[in-house]
């Protein structure tokens, strides 16, 4: 399937899409139980596998109840420094596909990485997120993008071979609608609609709204006045400036670090 990508790009390096299950939703914690990609060479030969990864650590149980990995399933699996060395020969120096990969996906895999003992770096110019791609057209879910570019239910969901298979066909159809060079704009130019490489808001209509917690999809001003304490905690958690300024100003506080 991944082939059909070749119609709209042409390639100077391999362009890997792909989609991690994971312990849990915390990027500096949180550790991979599940990878799954498909990797076209510039020459149009494609790689692809799926498989389970030992995380090291307990897999949290809304994580098991989202994907059905128990810990005793990853238990006699490799861990990912066991696979290191392969996994840097897949991920090195590539284009990157996927849902949401940019945000989650990429970070977490860097984080894994450096753990191994290697520093694995890429760009925003690296990267097709098939995710921002929607939202700049549409605010939505992996689930109701498949409904929209594709026509189709997603009923594989929360497993990284279904998400990563229906984040290729919403790729090709993304490309085929509107074309590289208008996906790639919208990657390469200052979008205001985020805040921060780990991303926690967007912005409709001019207002922040939560993109992350029990407050997703709420804007930030209506939780300042509920419920002021977790702004305020935000501000002593480990987030970004970034974060921490739109935080600061929604509270009309003063922007210090």
């Amino acid at each position: 399937m991944i082939k059909k990508i070749s119609q709209f790009i042409k390639l100077d390096k391999p362009l890997v899409v792909f989609d991690l299950e994971t312990t849990g939703l915390t990027i500096s914690v949180d550790r991979i139980v599940q990878i799954a990609y498909e990797k076209m060479l510039p020459n149009g030969r494609v790689i692809k596998d799926d498989f389970l990864i030992n995380p090291e650590m307990e897999i949290s149980p809304e994580a098991i109840e989202v994907h059905g990995f128990t810990n005793e399933m990853v238990a006699d699996k490799p861990t990912f420094k066991d696979r290191s060395k392969e996994l840097w020969d897949i991920f090195n120096d590539c284009y990157y596909s996927g849902f949401n990969i940019l945000r989650f996906d990429l970070p977490l895999l860097r984080r894994e990485f450096l753990r191994a003992g290697m520093d694995f770096e890429f760009n925003d110019n690296q990267v097709i997120d098939s995710k921002i791609i929607y939202h700049y057209m549409e605010p939505r879910t992996l689930t109701s993008a498949y409904k929209y570019y594709c026509n189709k239910k997603h009923n594989d969901m929360h497993n990284a071979v279904g998400d990563l298979n229906v984040s290729i066909e919403i790729l090709i159809k993304q490309l085929q609608k509107y074309g590289y060079d208008f996906i790639e704009k919208i990657h390469t130019e200052n979008d205001e609609k985020y805040s921060g490489h780990e991303k926690k808001f967007y912005w409709r209509e001019g207002k922040a709204y939560f993109d992350f917690s029990r407050f997703k999809d709420k804007p930030l001003a209506d939780v300042a006045e509920s419920n002021p304490g977790f702004l305020q905690w935000m501000l002593t958690a480990n987030f970004p400036t970034t974060v921490k300024n739109v935080v600061r100003k929604v509270l009309r506080l003063e922007n210090k670090d």
